[in-house]
């Protein structure tokens, strides 16, 4: 409930929430979904990962490192697209935090 949560996934899929605290979600190749109310979320991907993207904050903003082809209407705080050849999928939603789309190193 209170604390920042780091998840590592390697391939495995990652379902992570937490209400007052950041969330960083390293995956290489399952489902990512991670929630939280009062804190920002970090997906760290492979340079080469391809996804179905949903990301919702109401009080952020939503960055990407990665190319995304969006679908539909889009703005600073909702976003709906793809990366790469899509897939799997990513659900990330925060409400008082930003969200952002990584690289890993």
């Amino acid at each position: 409930v209170n604390g920042d949560l780091v998840v590592d996934g390697t391939t495995a899929d990652i379902r992570a929430e937490t209400v007052n605290g950041d969330l960083d979600a390293r995956s290489n190749g399952g489902r990512v979904e991670a929630s939280t109310v009062n804190g920002s979320i970090r997906a760290s991907l492979p340079a080469n990962f391809s996804a179905v993207v949903n990301g919702k904050t109401v009080n952020g903003s939503i960055e990407s490192e990665f190319p995304l082809t969006v679908q539909g209407k889009f703005g600073p705080r909702n976003i709906h697209g793809t990366i790469g050849a899509g897939g799997r999928t990513l659900d990330l939603e925060t409400v008082n935090g930003s969200i952002t789309l990584a690289k890993a190193d």
